[in-house]
């Protein structure tokens, strides 16, 4: 009776193994084909593939697309690690961070694409070597997935938004097609206006000459608090660390500690905090003094579906500090 039992218990054993990969093979089937359904055949991208020294890194890839007519609309589906900004023919049209999780960010961006060449240049950001951009555009009279992260893109060593050059070089790394660690599969989250349409007023620029603290740093201020995007400029390349505070004189210590890297590609002097915010003052540690400050408002009231917000249960999802963490917590 023993012998016989065993083997009943080998069998059920094995048939439960069998069920759970079956399982498991048919749920990877639906969640790729139902991103496929969104992205096509959209890969990851990178800039390098050596990770065993930990320090920031950031990338600029450069994708062009020819249109016969301005179109009626078109769809960008993005998700960068762990932030990104997203050109479109210069303009600043799509931002966001990849905390509390992985996100593909939706928007239309028919209004900014125009009949002829059109250049979509997408900046990523990441705090360790570990990186990715997953992009892939529709637009309407011509195709879904008509521009994908991939082959068709070019990685730029410095910051440029003019169209496709000779120096532009292959995209240095192809991590792949979804599901991939450790984005997995991207939740689409969808934001009804472009960072141009969710700005309202003309930017309000830092008063003032920029004011040097005594235990180190910058600090510029604005003429009185805004809710919007803080866009901050530097004469050269170099690291830097940014903080800001919603009114009054912050405390230097809290402020280092809580300060967000500057992770830029050389030669770019603009940098955009992909979070909107209120700001009164901008505080900049690290061996880079800023030249200026501007922040572009965005009302309060769109918040919750403005570029580089997060939804959550009880109001938009604050943005923590990066860490080397990958994925993030």
């Amino acid at each position: 009776m023993r012998e016989p039992t065993r083997r009943r218990q080998h069998l059920t054993l094995l048939l439960l193994v069998v069920g759970v990969a079956a399982a498991a093979f048919s749920v990877h089937g639906f969640w790729e084909r139902e991103l496929s359904h969104l992205t096509g055949p959209a890969r990851w991208i990178w800039v390098t593939d050596e990770l065993d020294e930990i320090h920031p890194e950031a990338a600029l890839f450069v994708g062009s697309l020819h249109l016969d007519a301005p179109p009626r609309g078109a769809l960008l589906k993005v998700c960068g690690d762990r932030e990104y900004v997203v050109y479109v023919n210069g303009t600043a049209a799509a931002c966001g961070w990849s905390r509390p999780g992985f996100r593909l960010d939706l928007f239309d961006v028919g209004h900014l694409l125009r009949q002829g060449d059109n250049v979509i240049a997408a900046e990523v950001r990441s705090p360790t070597p570990v990186g990715g951009l997953l992009l892939a555009l529709d637009v309407d009279g011509v195709g879904r997935n008509v521009l994908v992260s991939g082959p068709a893109f070019r990685a730029r060593s410095r910051f440029s938004l003019a169209p496709r050059r000779p120096s532009d070089a292959p995209v240095p790394v192809d991590w792949g097609r979804p599901p991939h660690f450790p984005w997995g599969y991207p939740k689409p989250l969808s934001h009804p206006r472009t960072l141009d349409e969710a700005v309202v007023e003309e930017p309000v620029g830092a008063a003032g000459a920029v004011r040097k603290l005594p235990d180190g740093g910058w600090e510029l201020s604005l003429p009185h608090p805004v809710f919007g995007y803080l866009w901050v400029e530097f004469a050269g390349d170099g690291a830097a660390f940014v903080a800001t505070a919603a009114d009054g004189a912050g405390d230097g210590r809290a402020l280092r500690e809580d300060a967000q890297p500057v992770v830029r590609v050389p030669g770019q002097r603009r940098w955009l905090d992909p979070e909107p915010k209120l700001v009164r003052r901008i505080y900049i540690f690290g061996m880079q003094a800023p030249v200026g400050a501007e922040l572009w408002p965005t009302s309060e009231d769109v918040s919750s579906t403005a570029p580089g917000v997060v939804p959550g249960s009880f109001g938009p999802v604050p943005r923590t500090r990066w860490t080397t963490r990958n994925p993030p917590e």
